[in-house]
């Protein structure tokens, strides 16, 4: 489950489809506040219609959650928002938050006239909700690109737990250590969100620029891809799966290979598949210029919201403290607000997890956003193969999908 979705824990996994009382209208009624969200489990209803019960307390009306898989959200979302048909609280994902400004209302005279301590949260986490200076959404997690290990693997190959920190070079040694053991280091994946940060961490090449435009020319990103591209054809790497955009997951959890690129949401779903001790660090950089990216999602509310003001103090209350706190200890984010953090580092179980994260962190910028990022999504599931199995160079490659971003 790593799409473009990686921020939550929900993305393709069974079908739930719950129907809003109110038959869709955008308040619901008088008393209800309608609120969209992914949804991909009966155990997932369970904690996101607690997390409601809290808006509902805070707003004096009842929120009535409308959910759908993760595949569906974002076409059903787009139908509805700027209709009467849209939800009054809307939930979204950082990377996709400019598709969707003209049905959002931005919340800053919403957030100036309460008072809402902004200061609060992760500057990364609020930064990636906003578009042009605007805020769209709060946020209840976030979390920067990481990369996964397996202890046993570098134990057995003699190689030292790495620190946060480390350089390609010392990964390039490590991956020559495991290799003499059989071992595969790294597990490739095609996935937008993935390789970009792979990317950027690796040389920091970049795919999608500061304002939302997908440019693929920067020499750093093929440079990147070519490394990745020597790894696989020195045997050192994995090959990257377009069609199946779980491959990489599961090469790292059943041991093929013995480090995957991922975020902390992934945490708790590795250690409890892998056979193996996990561990996690930060994703290989160059000395002294280690850079992540970090996505997120939060609450927004749609403009056609007859009651804002009550949509965003059921929004307060669903970013609390308190309620992050818990979908911390539920292993469901890692919590935007920065005082809810530890619950999370308590229940990770991962030795050096909080090491990791404050150091990823403290050098993360959020993954932008793009109107074409759907497109360039799929077209790396179709052409990213060639480019990271070494099949043609990743210039060449880069420069074709560029050609069909362009139609």
């Amino acid at each position: 489950m790593r799409v473009r979705t990686a921020a939550v824990a929900a993305a393709g996994v069974g079908a739930l489809l719950l129907t809003a009382c109110s038959g869709g209208q955008s308040s619901g009624s008088s008393d209800t506040l309608t609120w969209s969200m992914w949804i991909g489990s009966s155990d997932d209803q369970k904690v996101w219609d607690g997390v409601g019960d809290t808006g509902a307390e805070a707003s004096g009306k009842k929120v009535s959650l409308q959910g759908s898989p993760f595949a569906d959200y974002w076409t059903k979302i787009s139908t509805q928002l700027g209709t009467s048909a849209a939800p009054c609280i809307v939930t979204m994902q950082s990377l996709r938050v400019n598709q969707f400004t003209d049905g959002l209302l931005p919340l800053d005279d919403l957030v100036k006239s309460t008072g809402f301590d902004t200061a609060a949260f992760d500057k990364g986490g609020m930064k990636a909700l906003s578009v042009d200076g605007k805020q769209y959404a709060i946020p209840y997690d976030t979390g920067p690109l990481l990369l996964f290990y397996n202890k046993d693997a570098f134990d057995k190959a003699g190689v030292a737990a790495p620190r946060p920190g480390w350089t390609v070079d010392d990964f390039e040694a490590a991956a020559t250590a495991l290799k003499k053991k059989g071992q595969v280091a790294l597990a490739t994946s095609v996935e937008d969100i993935f390789l970009e940060g792979t990317i950027l961490s690796i040389n920091g090449g970049t795919m999608i620029d500061g304002s939302g435009k997908v440019d693929l020319g920067d020499p750093k990103t093929a440079e990147a891809v070519d490394w990745i591209a020597g790894l696989v054809k020195d045997g050192t790497a994995t090959r990257a799966d377009g069609a199946d955009a779980s491959a990489d997951d599961n090469a790292f959890i059943n041991g093929t290979a013995a480090t995957v690129v991922g975020g902390p949401w992934n945490s708790l779903d590795f250690k409890a598949k892998a056979k193996f001790e996990v561990g996690v660090t930060t994703i290989p950089s160059p000395q002294g210029a280690q850079k992540t990216y970090s996505a997120g999602s939060g609450f927004g509310v749609s403009k056609t919201c007859s009651d804002p003001e009550g949509a965003f103090k059921a929004i307060t209350a669903m970013t609390s403290e308190k309620t992050l706190t818990s979908l911390a200890k539920d292993g469901r984010a890692f919590p935007a607000r920065t005082a809810a953090q530890s619950a999370w580092y308590e229940n990770a179980g991962i030795d050096g997890a909080e090491e990791t994260l404050k150091s990823a962190l403290a050098s993360a910028v959020p993954l932008p956003g793009s109107a074409d990022g759907d497109k360039l999504s799929q077209l790396l599931s179709q052409y990213g193969p060639q480019m990271v199995n070494g099949q043609k160079p990743a210039k060449d490659v880069l420069a074709e999908i560029s050609r069909h971003l362009g139609k």
